[in-house]
């Protein structure tokens, strides 16, 4: 097949070691990509199983496909049912482009609370990924120099790659300006420590919860649980919270603790 020796060395591992398991493992994500919205992912993650597929010989393929059913069919993945957004492909494939040639874009695109739809001049950073995706930019116009903002993909409804180029800042870490957020938005005012108290009949359950990278963990005497981190994005905390019905006290930001007030309820049968 190849002349190169490590080739070839990795081609008999793939035909030796490629299990049932692994192949699953690559079809749960092929589908919770495409149930994200992210269907050019989902291709290529797709070309790199057929790939796979491709160098082992048709008896073992046919050894393990049915297992790969059997697995598939255990964990249930597909059946499941729930919300995702809607991304045009030809937007997704426009913005990802532009991304990887560093070059503005030019996007229609409609906010929240806005009448009509806007035209914007963007340098696309990348795409954050979650119940919905964002994409997140600078733009140049902005009155805040350097404004980094996101942008909800399924609200784009055309994009055109320009011409003119784009320098992204060597200090700029996509990671970490998503960690500054609780979900995927953000707004540079909110940011602020965040401190919940957990009753203590909700405490175990909620030391099973990452709620942010920067969390800190406390049990108190009284058996309660109190969580600290620093975040902005304080209407998904809030949806977040109203799951815990009123098993969760928000002691601080202030803003936070108004907007849940009056909607904590008690009748909850469950906690998340």
């Amino acid at each position: 097949m190849t002349s190169d020796p490590k080739l070839a060395r990795l081609f008999q591992i793939i035909r030796r070691r490629t299990s049932a398991e692994e192949v699953a493992a690559i079809e749960l994500g092929i589908a919770h990509l495409n149930r994200s919205g992210l269907k050019l992912e989902g291709k290529a993650l797709e070309a790199i199983r057929d790939k796979i597929l491709a160098l082992l010989p048709s008896s073992q393929v046919s050894r393990i496909e049915p297992d790969t059913d059997a697995i598939l069919e255990a964990q249930g993945f597909v059946a499941r049912p729930g919300p995702r957004p809607r991304v045009d492909e030809k937007v997704a494939l426009e913005v990802a482009e532009a991304i990887k040639a560093c070059r503005y874009i030019e996007i229609v695109y409609k906010a929240y609370g806005d009448t009509s739809p806007k035209s914007r001049e963007l340098a696309p950073y990348g795409l954050l990924s979650g119940l919905r995706r964002y994409l997140v930019a600078h733009d140049p116009q902005s009155s805040r120099q350097g404004a980094i903002k996101t942008y909800r993909m399924d609200a784009i409804s055309s994009v055109k790659v320009l011409d003119e180029y784009f320098t992204r800042p060597g200090d700029f870490d996509l990671q970490a300006f998503a960690n500054r957020a609780f979900g995927l938005f953000q707004r540079d005012a909110e940011f602020s420590t965040i401190v919940w108290r957990f009753k203590p009949e909700a405490a175990d359950q909620a030391r099973g919860f990452l709620f942010h990278p920067s969390q800190t963990d406390e049990l108190q005497e009284d058996g309660s649980l109190i969580v600290r981190f620093e975040a902005s994005g304080l209407l998904e905390m809030a949806w977040h919270l109203y799951t815990w019905g009123d098993k969760v006290e928000v002691i601080e930001p202030a803003e936070l603790r108004e907007m849940i007030a009056g909607h904590q309820r008690s009748d909850f049968p469950a906690m998340p």
